[in-house]
């Protein structure tokens, strides 16, 4: 049983970490040890697919996260939520180091009766400016995302984490609920959608590598005025 797996995340939510292996050669990517709730902003219409670049010390700290600049107030709620969570550092030839890992947030609309709905693809916050290619670690990035259809018959809401294990060439390998809702419909919900993204692979050094994504998806309260 590989690190990500044995990592269990304490959480009311869906978001990411990312560990990497293959032949990007003996690189890890920070992967999220604990994590919080992210609010649902209240009285909202709005959903959609948040991208954010956390950056991480060799501690494990969060020292920044940054956004495209899309979806406000979706970004924010996000980022605030992803702040307070804690990270594994990355890892170099068996050394902690600081690194960076991608978060997806779903942000998913009471959509009940099995209704598949598509989202647009997140940009993806740019890197750095000044960044090479020889020691730059790449995540996979979605090309495809669909909203989990609410469950029917179910007043559930709250947040739920999945670890995403994504191949080098971009394959969804499979898929393992971590935390929040788990064992809940909302579950069940979650793992169906995902049969339908589609990422891109990720790599380091311009060399292709197998990584782990944590995927947080938010589930919107009607009682809240969320929808």
């Amino acid at each position: 049983m590989g690190r990500t797996a044995r990592l269990m995340i304490s959480v009311a939510l869906a978001a990411a970490g990312l560990r990497g292996q293959g032949p990007g050669g003996s690189y890890q990517g920070a992967v999220v040890t604990k994590a919080g709730a992210i609010r649902f902003p209240l009285n909202s219409s709005v959903t959609g697919l948040v991208a954010l670049r956390v950056s991480v010390d060799a501690t494990g700290v969060v020292q920044g996260v940054a956004d495209s600049g899309e979806l406000p107030p979706l970004t924010e709620a996000a980022k605030e939520g992803v702040k307070v969570w804690r990270f594994a550092p990355a890892m170099k030839a068996g050394k902690p180091i600081g690194g960076e890992a991608r978060v997806y947030v779903v942000f998913n609309p009471f959509n009940p009766g099995n209704v598949t709905i598509p989202v647009p693809p997140p940009a993806v916050p740019p890197l750095p400016s000044g960044t090479g290619d020889t020691e730059v670690f790449r995540p996979a990035d979605v090309q495809k995302a669909i909203y989990a259809a609410y469950p029917t018959n179910t007043v559930a809401s709250g947040t739920l984490v999945l670890d995403v294990k994504v191949g080098a060439d971009g394959s969804m390998v499979g898929a393992t609920v971590l935390g929040g809702e788990a064992g809940t419909p909302l579950s069940g919900a979650v793992t169906r959608a995902l049969r339908g993204w589609k990422f891109s692979g990720g790599s380091y050094g311009g060399k292709p590598l197998v990584t782990h994504v944590e995927v947080a998806f938010v589930f919107a309260s009607p009682a809240l005025g969320t929808r």
